[in-house]
């Protein structure tokens, strides 16, 4: 089953990039984003479109970004960063999943998240980044 979800996702990867669109999207929204079908501990995206929620911590090079992967599960430590978003659902950042997303695997927008919450979270990430 697995290698049939890393065929899926090969093929869904193709059509994203051949012919995706740029979103418009700014620091500190929420959006569902095309992660894939990943490797071991690396989170991954669910259903037909492998979409996983994520907050745009960094706009990078106009059509990316630095974005930090969302659950909705309750997560606590060094590794975990909690929030409500603007709609008010609780959501934890997955701070050690970092990564870097080109535009065009950003789906739609969920939400944003609170401009201090934003700070903190990116005080976080530098923390973690520099244990």
């Amino acid at each position: 089953m697995e290698g049939a979800q890393f065929d899926r996702w090969n093929d869904k990867k193709k059509v994203i990039n051949f012919e995706g669109s740029y979103p418009h999207f700014l620091q500190g929204q929420i959006w569902w984003a095309q992660l894939g079908q990943n490797i071991a501990t690396e989170v991954t995206g669910k259903g037909k479109d492998f979409l996983r929620p994520v907050v745009v911590v960094q706009r990078v090079y106009g059509n990316a970004c630095l974005a930090v992967p969302l659950t909705t599960i309750q997560r606590r430590g060094d590794y975990y960063f909690s929030f409500n978003d603007l709609k008010g659902s609780a959501q934890y950042a997955l701070l050690a999943q970092v990564r870097y997303l080109d535009g065009k695997r950003l789906k739609y927008q969920r939400s944003d998240i609170k401009k201090d919450d934003l700070g903190r979270l990116q005080d976080a990430l530098c923390a973690l980044i520099k244990k």
